[in-house]
């Protein structure tokens, strides 16, 4: 088989070239800061973005502030109710970016760059920086650091609440009128909510990240760290969703709302503290160190094929006789061209395989993912996770092959194939030379 080089240009996932910039990290001049964002902007040296979801939610705002101020306070003019209605959504994405900029502040001086970017449920990052490309949280250098970068937001909402009351008793005590005092006490409200909520021990908000410092400060273990901060966010959603049960119970259909993002929240600690098992299992471990003697690849096919004819296997390389799940696909030249998988095959209608070519239905090598023989896998598999996104808005063919991974040799060749068993392999071994070890250690 005739190995080749991955086509000129950056595939999707690709470790060689350049590292590509970090989500939401500021790019080249005139690039947007974060892709997820629009309408970015900078304070502080420190990239400010809104996505769609923050534009939303200030349309429902100013919507919610243009049919209630009228009632709080009748008489007055159209340009008096707009003025307070703007006035609440520049305070509603104003405290969110507040919050999110004091993480981003903190987290500078331990050398993160960490943009600030809101959405629909307020900071997205809350301080979190990430390996360029990837969706792998880079770590801070020590529990002081993480604790101070996420007390920081929910201090910084504390504060402006605190603020915002004070300044709303004067505006009343002055008869400025109610317009102005309900913008204040929306302020103070607003602040407030976010200083509390993001103290709710869960996964991904600052009070479950200020749990993972006092128990690594506590343990000098972040893996262990991980794990405690994942269970307290667990216990933390199931409380919120018993509340939610009995407020439904009793009448309150606010309790939906609350019983809802428990459940949320019970999710996302389980996901995080598989995710933390998972690393801590493939710490260490590199490509080669899973790889299969003969590399897993599969006999290649070729793109000009018909599917029907690779599936009868006249030549005796299609499925038929092979363990194979997945087959790289070359062009009249030889050359990489994508990856077929068995699931894709099957997705071809039967009286339609012999009029369809392997590469009609296969993943572009535009979409693939490539990593080399030392790549660290908890590094692979993060980028496989970070192209998530990319690989849904390429289309059907790119998710077939999603967790897949084609292994490139010292020169550029083709030397292997992981795919999402492979992880799944090495993750097992790693649990097991892991406990092995751990009994080992108590036998002594």
């Amino acid at each position: 088989m005739t190995m080749t080089r991955p086509p000129a240009g950056p595939p999707m996932g690709t470790p060689a070239g350049p590292p590509a910039r970090q989500p939401g990290d500021p790019g080249p001049a005139g690039s947007s800061a974060d892709p997820r964002g629009q309408g970015g902007f900078r304070i502080a040296g420190i990239p400010v973005n809104f996505t769609p979801g923050a534009t939303l939610l200030g349309v429902l705002a100013a919507g919610f502030g243009a049919l209630t101020l009228p009632e709080l306070d009748p008489g007055r003019s159209v340009a008096g109710y707009l003025a307070a209605a703007a006035g609440v959504v520049i305070v509603l994405l104003g405290s969110m970016v507040a919050h999110e900029l004091a993480h981003s502040i903190i987290a500078r001086r331990y050398g993160l760059r960490v943009p600030a970017t809101v959405g629909f449920f307020g900071g997205l990052r809350h301080g979190r920086a990430y390996r360029p490309g990837s969706a792998s949280e880079l770590e801070l250098p020590s529990p002081r650091a993480q604790w101070q970068v996420a007390t920081a937001g929910p201090l910084t909402s504390l504060v402006l609440c605190v603020l915002a009351a004070a300044a709303a008793l004067p505006l009343s005590a002055l008869g400025a009128g109610l317009l102005p005092v309900a913008v204040a006490a929306a302020a103070a409200w607003i602040n407030g909510l976010l200083a509390v909520a993001n103290l709710v021990p869960g996964a991904g908000l600052d009070g479950g990240r200020i749990v993972r410092a006092l128990a690594w400060a506590r343990s000098g273990d972040p893996i262990r760290a991980g794990l405690i901060a994942a269970r307290f966010g667990q216990v933390s959603g199931a409380i919120l969703t018993a509340a939610g049960v009995t407020a439904l119970a009793l009448g309150h259909l606010t309790g939906l709302w609350f019983g809802l993002l428990g459940l949320l929240m019970v999710g996302a600690s389980r996901a995080e503290a598989s995710q933390v098992r998972t690393s801590a299992a493939l710490a260490g471990v590199r490509v080669r160190d899973i790889l299969l003697p003969d590399g897993g690849l599969a006999p290649t096919a070729r793109g000009w094929q018909l599917v029907g004819a690779f599936l009868e296997d006249e030549g005796g390389e299609g499925p038929a006789h092979s363990a194979a799940t997945a087959y790289p696909v070359r062009d009249f030249d030889g050359q990489l061209s994508g990856l077929v998988t068995l699931t894709q095959l099957l997705s071809v209608p039967a009286d339609r395989r012999d009029v369809t070519r392997l590469s009609q239905v296969a993943t572009p090598v535009a979409y693939l993912a490539f990593t080399t023989l030392d790549e660290p896998l908890t590094v692979l598999r993060a980028r496989l996770i970070g192209d998530g996104g990319q690989r849904r808005r390429a289309g059907p063919a790119a998710l077939h092959t999603a967790g897949y991974a084609l292994v490139l040799g010292p020169s550029g060749e083709l030397a292997g194939l992981l795919t999402p068993a492979d992880f799944a392999r090495a993750a097992q071994f790693g649990v097991l030379r892991a406990s092995t070890a751990g009994a080992g250690a108590g036998s002594r």
